[in-house]
């Protein structure tokens, strides 16, 4: 079944411009925002004072962006062209930020406010520059293969090393390798490759989670990887899977201190070994780049983060947990659903796991500590795909959009013994009515429990032929980005209350493809 292969040789990118240098952090940096347009909205302090722009909100608290680009660079070239086709987006673990993949190679903005602050170009057959490329006064890039689609893109928090494979009528590398990327050397730091194409990566500083079709495989972030377990999965064709990783002694916050960034150290030789196992895979390290500093931060670290994965187990409908930080990882199952699991996330803190069946019609959230069922949510009663959906950072809210574009948010504090909380979710209006009836006649809809407050997305929107997918992101306690495929668009929802009730209204948005 499993088939080896010839180590491919490492691609080199090449730049012509010395002064454009990238750092290992992100920062704000106002030259390089685009416009970015903001809903008019009433309050009840001042009916025609409109709402602050998060510009000035987080002028202070904002942490620093990725990579240093030149204005010129923001002024003078559009970052996603109206024909060139999204090929994923993905946020990092924080959603402070968040990388685009696309036919001619990835961006990656800052998420609140909307700012690009990087942007490769991969450009084959030579050096000749077109209009997709970046400046040539500012960093046009020039590869020695063909290929530029990016399929797939994880970052690490907000460091220099990003996880890519190929994707797109020409992608940049075949759909069964995987790339960790060195932004700052603009070079490939080590690839795995695969006899199956890569659906999804995961990342922490010390381990890589890779997600193939029925399998998912863990590696040591170190050079070179080293192979450390695999757990076999339901057919899982769309990649799902999702790990918290968080230090328990520390609340979560940015990563954005000069102790947690990851330095590249010269390494003085460089290997390639297979893993045994299931699966063979080849690993290649560049010679001019390591990830040893990876371990060299972690050995210095008193306090190691905890690691759990979750991901569709072997039979239909359960959830497999895993805690990546014992040394020897325990494993627990959760029958979730009755059907495929759509989609799953877990908690920053990894002690939830909120999962959809293809169904889509009821979310539930479990404890990944005792496995038992916490909340069960109804979204609706007809189908519904289940596109995204992310928890907040105090975990007191769960967002979740669907292919119906209804954007949900649904309360979790009711449980958690919050007094006098105003956030409740809705119940059914017979609900109070039927209590004192026998819970076995009662049908299980009318003791389900709503989104306490929703909005159909579409009423942005202009009308369109081809379903598009949004992706979410947490930028406050009542604040959420979606930030769409097909439209090529970042939009902000804010949580507002109205008449003692709540509302999501769009309060921001910006073309991806605007200068």
């Amino acid at each position: 079944m499993m088939s080896s292969g010839i180590l491919t040789a490492t691609t080199t990118t090449t730049t012509t411009n010395n002064n454009n240098i990238p750092s290992s952090s992100i920062k704000n940096d106002k030259s390089n925002r685009a416009s970015t347009h903001h809903e008019p909205v009433k309050t009840n302090n001042s009916p025609s004072q409109q709402l602050e722009t998060s510009t000035n909100k987080n002028k202070s608290s904002s942490p620093p962006p990725l990579v240093q680009q030149s204005s010129s660079f923001a002024r003078r070239s559009s970052p996603v062209p109206k024909d060139l086709k999204i090929l994923c987006i993905n946020f990092n673990q924080d959603h402070g930020c968040f990388a685009v993949g696309h036919e001619l190679g990835f961006l990656v903005y800052n998420t609140d406010p909307i700012e690009l602050r990087v942007k490769r170009n991969f450009v084959s057959g030579g050096s000749t520059p077109s209009r997709h490329n970046l400046n040539a006064a500012s960093t046009t890039t020039t590869t020695t293969t063909s290929g530029s689609g990016i399929g797939h893109i994880t970052m690490l928090h907000r460091t220099n090393y990003l996880a890519i494979v190929g994707g797109g009528t020409n992608p940049r590398f075949p759909t069964n390798k995987l790339v960790i990327w060195d932004d700052l050397k603009r070079k490939n730091s080590l690839s795995l490759e695969f006899d199956r194409p890569v659906l999804n990566v995961l990342l922490s500083r010390i381990k890589i989670v890779v997600v193939l079709m029925d399998e998912i495989i863990v590696y040591s972030f170190a050079s070179p990887p080293q192979k450390l377990i695999s757990f076999e999965t339901h057919s899982n064709e769309l990649g799902i899977a999702d790990m918290s990783v968080l230090t328990s002694q520390r609340k979560p916050r940015a990563y954005s201190d000069a102790n947690d960034r990851l330095q590249p150290v010269a390494r003085g030789s460089h290997g390639s070994v297979s893993s045994a196992g299931s699966t063979t895979s080849n690993v290649s390290v560049n010679s001019a780049t390591s990830l040893n500093s990876i371990l060299n931060h972690n050995s210095k670290n008193p306090h190691q983060p905890s690691a759990i994965i979750v991901f569709p187990g072997k039979a239909t409908g359960q959830i497999q947990i895993v805690d990546l930080a014992q040394q020897q990882p325990g494993s627990s199952i959760i029958k979730a659903h009755k059907s495929t699991i759509r989609n799953l996330c877990i908690n920053k803190t990894g002690t939830m796991v909120a999962s959809a069946s293809v169904l889509g019609t009821l979310i539930r959230i479990h404890s990944t500590i005792t496995t038992n069922l916490l909340y069960e949510f109804r979204r609706g009663i007809d189908k519904a795909d289940i596109t995204s959906m992310k928890f907040g950072h105090d975990d007191s809210k769960l967002a979740v959009l669907s292919d119906k574009y209804t954007l949900h948010i649904f309360n979790l504090r009711e449980q958690q013994g919050v007094e006098n909380d105003v956030h409740e979710n809705k119940q059914h209006a017979l609900n109070k009515y039927i209590n004192f009836l026998p819970s076995t006649f009662i049908p299980q809809y009318f003791k389900s429990t709503w989104s306490y407050c929703s909005v159909n997305t579409n009423k942005y929107h202009q009308q369109e032929s081809e379903l598009d997918e949004g992706t979410l992101g947490w930028v406050g306690d009542d604040e959420v980005v979606i930030v769409w495929e097909k439209k090529k668009i970042w939009e902000k929802y804010t949580i507002r209350n109205k008449h003692d009730e709540y509302e999501i209204v769009r309060t921001s948005w910006k073309s991806l493809d605007s200068e």
